[in-house]
C-alpha cells in the first residue's frame, strides 16, 4: 500500500492574513460629496470602535448605515461581511463579500472569508475554488515562491485534480531539481494517473538523491508488486523502508503484498495481521481474504472481504469475489453429499 502522499489540506488563518496585503483605509471609501462621504468615514469608524468592544451586532448596525451613505466602499462592505459571520447571519455574510469582489477585484481577504464561510457549510468544492483564487494570485506575483506552488498542489489533490497538482510540483522540481520529497510527491501523482513509467522514473530518482527515502522505497515497492515484476527487489525495497519505519501500517501492507505475489502466504498473512494491529483499513482486509482464499480458507476469506465492505461498501471487486467463494462453497459441499450418498 503506498504511503499516504499528504496530509489534508490546511491552511491557517493567520498565515493567509499575513499573505494578504494590508487594508489602506484612505483608498477604501469612494469620493461621491463630503457630506456623504463623511458621514460614510463616521459610522464606519463607529462600527469600529463597537468591534473592538466586541459587540458586533452595535457594529454591524454601524456599517449598515456607512453603506447607506458610501454603497461603492469595499471596505464597508468586508466589515459588514466579517461581523454577519460572526453572528452566523451567513447568507447575509456571502452577499457582503460578493460585494467586495466587485469594487474591488484585488482584495484577497473577502474570499479568504468566503472559503472560511463554505468549509463551515461543508461546500468544500467553493472554499476550495476561493483558496485557488487566493494561491494562483500569489503564485502570479510571487513566481519564484515554492511554498505557494506547494499549496496550491495540495489543493488540487484535495480535489483529485492530479494533472493540475502535478503541474504545480513540477514547478517547484523546476527550482529544486534535487529534492526528493517532490520527486516522491510526483512518482505518487503520476501513479494517480496511471502514469507507471512516469510513477517509476520519479521515484528512482528520489531513492539515488536519497537512498532512505521511506516513501519513495515502498511506493516503489508497492508498485512492482501490484504489476508482477522485479518482486526480489520489491521486497528489498519495502524492507528498507521498513527499517525506516518499522511499525508503518501501510508499509507493513506493501510487504505482505509482496509476499503473496511471491506465493508465501504465511508470510504474507505474518505481514498483514501486523498491519492490522496498527491500523484499520479496508485494503488491509481485503488482501487477508486474499491470502485465505489463497490457502482454501473460503470462510475465512469471505470474514475479511465482508470487514473490508464494512469501512468501505460498495467495492464491486470484493463482492464478486465474496460471491465467486460462496459459490466455490457451495459446489464443495454438493460434492461432498453426493461422495457421501455413495
Amino acid at each position: 500500500m503506498p504511503k499516504a502522499i499528504m496530509k489534508s489540506l490546511t491552511i491557517s488563518f493567520g498565515l493567509l492574513l499575513l499573505m494578504c496585503a494590508p487594508v489602506r483605509t484612505a483608498d477604501a471609501f469612494v469620493f461621491q460629496d463630503r457630506i456623504a462621504t463623511y458621514k460614510a468615514v463616521a459610522h464606519y469608524a463607529m462600527g469600529q470602535v463597537f468591534d473592538l468592544l466586541g459587540q458586533t451586532t452595535k457594529a454591524v448596525q454601524e456599517y449598515e448605515m456607512a453603506a447607506q451613505f458610501d454603497e461603492a466602499s469595499y471596505l464597508i462592505h468586508l466589515r459588514l461581511g466579517a461581523d454577519y459571520a460572526r453572528l452566523d447571519m451567513l447568507t447575509k455574510a456571502k452577499d457582503e463579500l460578493q460585494l467586495v469582489g466587485k469594487y474591488n477585484p484585488d482584495d484577497l481577504q473577502s474570499h479568504y472569508l468566503l472559503a472560511l464561510i463554505h468549509s463551515t457549510e461543508k461546500d468544500y468544492d467553493a472554499a476550495a475554488h476561493e483558496y485557488e483564487y487566493i494561491l494562483k494570485t500569489f503564485s502570479e506575483a510571487e513566481p519564484g515562491n515554492i511554498e505557494i506552488y506547494g499549496y496550491l498542489g495540495q489543493l488540487y489533490y484535495s480535489q483529485k485534480k492530479y494533472k493540475n497538482a502535478i503541474e504545480q510540483f513540477e514547478k517547484i522540481l523546476q527550482l529544486e531539481p534535487d529534492n526528493p520529497d517532490v520527486l516522491y510527491l510526483l512518482g505518487s501523482l503520476y501513479l494517480e494517473i496511471d502514469d507507471q513509467r512516469k510513477a517509476i522514473e520519479m521515484l528512482k530518482e528520489s531513492i539515488k538523491i536519497k537512498p532512505n527515502h521511506d516513501g519513495s522505497l515502498n511506493t516503489l515497492g508497492y508498485i512492482y508488486a501490484e504489476s508482477n515484476q522485479n518482486l526480489a527487489e520489491a521486497e528489498s525495497l519495502v524492507l528498507q523502508a521498513l527499517e525506516e519505519s518499522p511499525n508503518n501500517g501501510a508499509y507493513l501492507d506493501s510487504l505482505g503484498w509482496v509476499y503473496y505475489k511471491r506465493e508465501k502466504y504465511q508470510e504474507a498473512l505474518d505481514a498483514f495481521e501486523r498491519a492490522n494491529a496498527v491500523m484499520k483499513d479496508p485494503v488491509i482486509y481485503e488482501h487477508m481474504g486474499d491470502v485465505y482464499y489463497k490457502l482454501n480458507q473460503f470462510e475465512k476469506a469471505i470474514e475479511y472481504w465482508e470487514l473490508s465492505l464494512d469501512l468501505l461498501p460498495d467495492q464491486k471487486s470484493v463482492i464478486k469475489k465474496i460471491d465467486a467463494a460462496k459459490s466455490i462453497q457451495v459446489r464443495n459441499t454438493e460434492e461432498s453429499s453426493e461422495v457421501d450418498s455413495q
